[in-house]
């Protein structure tokens, strides 16, 4: 069973131990995303609060996180504070993978904002990652730019929206 909670102070441990699981084994099979001190407490504070975090538990252990905020006026400077929310920093450790806690914490953000009344969900991604692309076109997301952020970071951007009932 996966279960999903909000972090707390005690928890940034958990938060740096399935990030650094990640970025090592990415580092591992030659497809760095990450760098170690991004993906530290001290780097993933800079920003966000422990508070932007949600950690998902795998029959009570933790296995994967995300931040989800309300405002990114860096990567979506035209979305205003409040009209969607904005999923970053998706991480699951190799322990739960393929046991569907991505799915579980894309459904807890969609779910998330359908409980906002926004309905938007958004997120960014390595554009040359097909795989990582393809889990979120599973779950509904649609890419809806391409580009390259300074010149080198080849990025495209992902929009779930509700469904009109």
């Amino acid at each position: 069973m996966i279960e999903i909670k909000q972090a707390t102070k005690n928890e940034i441990s958990i938060i740096e131990e399935i990030m650094v699981d990640v970025e090592a084994f990415l580092d591992s099979i030659n497809q760095p995303l990450w760098e170690r001190k991004n993906v530290t407490w001290h780097g993933l504070s800079k920003l966000f609060k422990i508070e932007d975090f949600y950690i998902a538990y795998l029959d009570h252990t933790p296995v994967g996180c995300m931040a989800l905020v309300d405002y990114d006026p860096f990567m979506w400077p035209d979305i205003k504070q409040g009209e969607s929310l904005f999923i970053h920093k998706l991480a699951v450790k190799r322990s739960g993978a393929k046991k569907g806690v991505s799915k579980a914490l894309l459904d807890f953000a969609k779910d998330k904002a359908v409980r906002f009344g926004i309905g938007e969900v958004r997120l960014d991604t390595d554009q040359l990652r097909p795989k990582v692309r393809n889990v979120y076109e599973k779950q509904g997301f649609v890419c809806v730019e391409e580009k390259c952020l300074f010149e080198k970071y080849f990025t495209a951007f992902y929009l779930w929206k509700q469904e009109d009932k």
